[in-house]
Parts: structure tokens; sequence; C-alpha cells
């Protein structure tokens, strides 16, 4: 609706706005409520705004008061407006309110980044953790025991979560350990994050 967050005086300026592009709009014929009643609402907003600019507690209150009823009545046109359009973007920002922004199809997915691997406190675990990664579903782990810049390195799955860390377990003391983490949605899977070296305790 884009209405919140608005100061009196910004409520006042929007409802002028609506009444402009309502009046006389072919797409919405009979708003609920009329008109009239929010330009009169408006008015009297105006006026509040006016009487309470010296700060007197009493006169705040009424503009406050002033200002949930003219809310009130942009709300309920904000409802006529969108039973109306009937999901129409066109008929909608014709009539001075605003539409919801469309959300964008995933086409990459980024990497985890701030990667990091540490010791549990327990015997042959390792904690990992990073940053999660906006729009993903899961994560998928992986482990080497193995140099990973050698082309024969093999990779193994070591855990799938859907947060943005894990723990490790049942590793042998003594040994380092590579892992990476890439970020997962749907078919779509991001690139690998850097490598985390560590040997198990």
């Amino acid at each position: 609706m884009g209405l919140s967050g608005l100061t009196p005086a910004e409520l006042a300026s929007k409802a002028a706005t609506l009444e402009e592009k309502m009046d006389g709009n072919a797409y919405f014929p009979t708003p609920i409520p009329a008109l009239a009643d929010i330009t009169a609402a408006r008015g009297e907003l105006r006026t509040a705004i006016d009487n309470a600019q010296w700060g007197d507690k009493q006169a705040v209150g009424v503009r406050n008061e002033k200002m949930n009823e003219l809310s009130d009545l942009l709300r309920t046109l904000a409802r006529y407006v969108s039973l109306t359009a009937d999901g129409s973007r066109d008929m909608i920002l014709s009539s001075g309110f605003d539409v919801r922004k469309q959300r964008e199809p995933l086409t990459t997915l980024g990497s985890p980044v701030d990667f990091l691997a540490t010791r549990s406190e327990k015997s042959g675990k390792i904690d990992l953790k990073w940053k999660p990664v906006s729009r993903s579903k899961a994560y998928q782990v992986e482990i080497a025991d193995t140099d990973p810049r050698l082309p024969d390195t093999v990779w193994k799955t070591a855990a799938v979560t859907s947060r943005s860390n894990c723990l490790v377990s049942n590793l042998e003391g003594g040994v380092k350990y590579v892992f990476r983490v890439k970020a997962i949605s749907g078919d779509m899977s991001s690139a690998y994050s850097d490598i985390a070296l560590i040997m198990a305790a």
C-alpha cells in the first residue's frame, strides 16, 4: 500500500495524490470509500498537523487520531483497488498506489564465503561455518584427505545441511583434512567456497 512509515504530512500528501489519480479514473468508477470522505479526512489531518506543531500533548493526540482515521480509509481504498484491478499492474499504478515488486527469477547463486574450520572440543570432530548465501535452500559440504591441488584428489560429501554451519564427525586424529562447501537452490548450485585445511585432533 505504501502507507507504512509515513509521517502525518507525508500521509496527507499521499492521500492527495490518490484523490487526484482516482478522480475520474475509468478503471475505478465507484471508489470505496468515496473520495469525498478521504478529502474531508485529509483536511482534518492537515488542520490537526498545524495545531500540533508546537508539541501540545492534546493537539498531538488529536493529530495521531486523525492520522489513524485517514490511514484506515486509505487501507479500505487499497483493498477496493486491489479487488477491482484483479492483478492488473497498469490499473493499480493508475490509482496512485504502488505495486509489489516482483521477485526476479534466480539465475545465479553466490558461493559461500568466510568458510572456517575449527577443531571441536571432542576428538575426531571438526566444526565448519560460513556466511549464509541469499536464496540458497541447502549447502553441500565436501571433504578430502589429500592435497586438493592434485588432479586425482577425491572429494566426498561430508554433509548436506540447510544451515550455514555443520559438525563433521568420525575423523581420524592426526590426519589433515580439506573441506569445501557450495550452495544449492533447486537444480542450481554455486561455485565452491575457498578451501579450509585443518588437522583433526
